[in-house]
């Protein structure tokens, strides 16, 4: 699904676009390569390769993978794009590990699978193709700059991605915030409130005109109402609207 001139959607369990434990799997067209912003569960990883080639993307210019975060439903199929397709694995320092080792107590899917998350066959599998990245550092992809924003609070590792297009300002959120001033609290120890609170703030003034978050409606407009909308409810020591 082609979202603007250089964004497309080409995963999703919400819309029905590939399994159902997807997170929002976004491509972005650098110039001569492609950029995937999150990877989807890894159950049904060739449904996403089907949908980027229907948008007659070429398939094999995707060389680099940015994860926003850890958990499976966004992380699951690094593997299998960094096995197939050769592709550098970007994601924060603080939870590399988690997706290097698979470990399924520290990525939380023991208590995800009890919770009815996720079904008890499914499985993670590591990734070794990993490059860390820290808060500020960019990854460079032709002619267009992502930059790593570090918000913890989801996880403790939590990264929005900022990059300008022609078509304007656009942040992947994760799970960090999404339409409408929504948040994603976990009730889970890795997730923290106070973490949360403080870091939401370094997301005020960005001016971003489009919100891609890791699941439902991504506005291509006035995104950064939405974005202003959670930390204003922050501020007022109130807690946002949550996702779960």
């Amino acid at each position: 699904m082609r979202i603007t001139r250089h964004v497309y959607l080409v995963g999703s369990g919400h819309f029905g676009l590939s399994h159902a434990f997807d997170s929002s799997v976004y491509v972005v067209s650098c110039d001569d390569q492609l950029v995937m912003i999150d990877t989807g569960a890894g159950c049904e990883p060739e449904k996403i390769v089907e949908n980027i080639e229907k948008e007659n993307l070429e398939i094999e210019k995707l060389k680099t993978v940015l994860l926003t975060h850890s958990h499976a439903d966004h992380s699951g199929g690094a593997h299998f794009f960094s096995e197939n397709f050769g592709c550098d694995v970007f994601v924060s320092y603080l939870e590399s590990d988690l997706v290097g080792t698979a470990d399924e107590r520290l990525l939380g899917l023991d208590v995800a699978k009890k919770s009815g998350f996720y079904s008890f066959d499914y499985v993670f599998h590591p990734c070794k193709r990993i490059k860390q990245l820290s808060d500020g550092d960019v990854v460079r992809c032709g002619k267009h700059v992502f930059k790593a924003i570090h918000v913890p609070g989801h996880s403790p590792g939590s990264l929005c991605f900022l990059i300008d297009l022609p078509e304007g300002r656009a942040l992947f959120s994760g799970d960090t915030v999404f339409y409408d001033g929504v948040v994603g609290l976990l009730n889970i120890d890795t997730c923290d409130l106070s973490s949360y609170r403080k870091s939401i703030r370094k997301l005020d003034g960005l001016d971003v005109d489009m919100l891609f978050p890791g699941h439902g409606i991504f506005p291509v407009s006035r995104g950064q109402s939405h974005i202003d909308k959670a930390i204003d409810a922050m501020k007022r020591l109130q807690i946002p609207k949550n996702f779960i």
